[in-house]
């Protein structure tokens, strides 16, 4: 992880840009923002800002920084609050990085309408989730690049801690390699060789940066796992979860089969294709929800 030495390498270097970024961003979402707000994250963004690109080229997550400090700038300067310096560095930033030719449409904030919210979310999910099955039974065709590419661009919306996105997903469809990635998980026994798609999803724990953080990977990792079997149902294709608790040989199995690096977290993997035309799926009978609510605990 990025606990120590976190300026050493790219990706923990981007992971504190993407995270000082996205605080400015939720500062400035609250009703009534304070002037001036946030002065220490500003001035280690800058720096790492800096740092990041006197040994990288500008990419996507420099443009959304930098559009975020010069939204900061102007909320600054709408309650009579100037920073000629620090302006004076973004937009050097900006200059010698070509940012002009950058879509500023990126980073900082927009309004939304409770209407248009609820015009697009406010959907009855009960069949959606009522219909999604964990699936052992697969139709032989191998589903296309473009639809599970699909499905993991929608499981990005997924919560994240920072924003930090910390997130992979390994899909392996070809058919003798995908065998072997399967092979390495013990409970796919009886529809593991005819599973026509194996994914590994792992999060980089370079992203994170303190020992508070230790557990974050397996939270942000699981939600965006979720995300991607919702993702994969809305597309049509089924899929079942496979458990990732391990020891450490199994685990180093896996990674070098699917060539995973040290520095990643494996959450689970995911046997995914389409379900055949009839099939049978576990019931598996969920709980009263009075089991699992609980109303106003404490004292």
């Amino acid at each position: 992880s990025s606990a120590r030495g976190w300026l050493a390498s790219e990706t923990p270097l981007r992971s504190w840009i993407h995270a000082d970024y996205h605080k400015i961003e939720k500062a400035l979402v609250l009703k009534a923002p304070r002037p001036g707000f946030g002065s220490a994250v500003v001035l280690r963004l800058v720096e790492n800002l800096d740092r990041y690109l006197s040994r990288f080229p500008m990419d996507e997550i420099c443009v959304i920084a930098i559009n975020t400090l010069r939204e900061y700038i102007r909320f600054n300067q709408s309650h009579g609050i100037e920073d000629p310096r620090l302006a004076r560095r973004v937009e050097q930033f900006a200059e010698k990085s070509g940012f002009e030719q950058v879509n500023q449409g990126q980073g900082g904030t927009m309004e939304v309408l409770r209407e248009d919210i609820w015009k697009r979310g406010r959907i009855d999910l009960t069949d959606f989730f009522l219909s999604r099955h964990s699936i052992r039974q697969f139709d032989p065709e191998i589903p296309s690049k473009d639809l599970l590419s699909k499905a993991v661009a929608l499981a990005r919306r997924t919560p994240s801690v920072c924003n930090r996105q910390s997130w992979k997903a390994y899909v392996f469809n070809e058919p003798e390699l995908k065998s072997r990635v399967m092979a390495c998980q013990k409970g796919n026994a009886g529809f593991g060789p005819e599973t026509p798609v194996a994914i590994v999803v792992t999060t980089d724990t370079q992203t994170f940066f303190a020992v508070g953080e230790r557990n974050q990977c397996w939270v942000d990792g699981g939600l965006f796992s979720m995300s991607l079997v919702y993702a994969l149902h809305s597309l049509g294709l089924g899929a079942i979860c496979l458990n990732w608790s391990v020891e450490k040989a199994d685990d180093q199995a896996l990674r070098r089969v699917a060539a995973i690096p040290d520095s990643e977290v494996v959450i689970m993997l995911i046997g995914v294709g389409f379900p055949p035309e009839k099939l049978k799926v576990a019931q598996s009978c969920r709980k009263p929800v009075e089991d699992v609510l609980v109303w106003n605990a404490g004292r």
